[in-house]
C-alpha cells in the first residue's frame, strides 16, 4: 500500500471541502429545507439555503430562454454555413456546441 505524505492528505481534504460545498448547492428541491427544528444557527444556514435555491429558480428560467435562443441561433449558422459550402469541422464545431 503506497505511503501518502502529509500534503497529500491536506490536498485530499481540501478537495473533499470543496466538493461538498460545491454540492451543497445542488441540495435536492423536495427537502426539507425550512423545517422548524435546530439551533438557530441551523435556522439561519437553512433559510440561506431557501433564498439560494429560490434564486437560483430564477437564474433557471432566465437561462434556459438565453439558452433556447442560443441554440436557435447556432442552428440557423449552421444552415447558412452548410449552403454556403463551409469547412465541415466548422459545422461539426457548432453542432457540439449545441450538446
Amino acid at each position: 500500500m503506497p505511503d501518502f505524505s502529509e500534503s497529500d492528505i491536506n490536498e485530499a481534504k481540501r478537495r473533499v471541502f470543496e466538493m461538498r460545498n460545491k454540492a451543497s448547492h445542488f441540495v435536492d428541491k423536495n427537502d426539507n429545507i425550512s423545517s422548524n427544528t435546530g439551533s438557530p444557527k441551523t435556522e439561519s444556514r437553512k433559510t440561506e439555503q431557501k433564498r439560494q435555491v429560490e434564486a437560483e429558480n430564477k437564474n433557471d428560467n432566465s437561462s434556459e430562454n438565453d439558452n433556447d435562443k442560443s441554440s436557435f441561433i447556432i442552428l440557423i449558422l449552421i444552415l447558412l454555413l452548410s449552403q454556403e459550402g463551409a469547412d465541415n469541422t466548422l459545422i461539426l464545431a457548432l453542432l457540439y456546441l449545441l450538446l
